[in-house]
């Protein structure tokens, strides 16, 4: 069965509120899981690990 008496005016008022709560939430949400998945990637060429130095090959040492 359906309600007996509904006036979608009246009910659309008392549904604005927390629709917009609902929706800042949903918002925020968002910008945490932007800032934390940020958050997680490193710069790329940026510190000394990226830094490879390759080994100097020289010749041993001859001893008289």
């Amino acid at each position: 069965m359906s309600a007996p008496d509904t006036n979608l005016d009246r009910q659309k008022k008392r549904h604005a509120g927390p629709l917009i709560g609902i929706g800042a939430g949903v918002v925020f949400a968002g910008i945490l899981i932007f800032v934390y998945v940020t958050s997680l990637a490193e710069p790329v060429g940026t510190g000394e690990a990226d830094v490879v130095e390759s080994p100097s090959i020289t010749a041993p040492a001859v001893s008289d």
